[in-house]
């Protein structure tokens, strides 16, 4: 079992237990069908067609329960500023 299947796992059994809302777990399963990069909160909301803020709050939720984690920082590619991108725990 590779570490996608597990965190992919683990979101489904809070999902099972309605620990994560429904932006929470639009977030993960984005994150999990796009695992080719990391994604600032401000190309998650435009992808999603969120609000920022609904994006940001659900993020550090995820961050919080560990099915995502920080990612190196980088330039996000909607502000131009250097942001901590988010992907899925233990995907890289």
């Amino acid at each position: 079992m590779n570490v996608a299947t597990t965190s992919i796992e683990a979101y489904r059994e809070h999902r099972s237990n309605g620990k994560l809302g429904d932006q929470a777990r639009e977030i993960v399963e984005f994150l999990a069908r796009h695992t080719d990069r990391d994604w600032s909160r401000a190309e998650l909301a435009e992808a999603l067609d969120l609000r920022l803020s609904s994006v940001c709050g659900r993020v550090n939720e995820l961050l919080h329960s560990q099915h995502a984690e920080a990612a190196p920082a980088r330039a996000c590619q909607i502000t131009g500023k250097k942001v901590n991108p988010v992907r899925l725990r233990g995907l890289f």
